[in-house]
């Protein structure tokens, strides 16, 4: 019978562009095409879109303003469509991610030792008999 082991969703590599946003964190800044103008300011991010497009003769115009009040140490992603957004899932430096995966690894070790433990104990309970 094989040993069991554990496994993980292949993580991420891709590195993203972004910052911590700090209290005191401001900027007036737009993406690259200059459709997207975004401020922040007293932890609160104001983007602004304004651009039009045409598709297949379908032509369309958007046009809006939302604000959105940013807790402290808030990751912020750059976009160079979107400017920055929040992502929708946790972000982490390189850094902390090796600590996280150091950490897990010294975990599982601990787990497959005791899981061999009560393996090798039933295999010798069940040749007993």
């Amino acid at each position: 019978m094989e040993k069991p082991e554990y496994f993980i969703v292949n993580p991420s590599i891709q590195l993203f562009g972004g910052i911590e946003v700090k209290k005191d964190t401001e900027f007036d800044t737009y993406n690259g095409d200059k459709t997207v103008h975004q401020t922040l300011k007293d932890l609160v991010l104001t983007t602004e879109i304004r651009r039009e497009s045409n598709y297949n003769g379908i032509k369309s115009k958007e046009e809006s303003k939302m604000t959105t009040e940013l807790p402290e140490h808030t990751i912020l992603v750059w976009g160079e469509q979107e400017g920055y957004i929040v992502p929708n899932y946790q972000m982490v430096r390189p850094s902390d991610a090796v600590n996280i995966f150091k950490k897990l690894n010294r975990t599982t070790k601990e787990i497959v030792s005791s899981n061999n433990k009560v393996i090798e104990k039933k295999a010798k309970e069940q040749s007993e008999v």
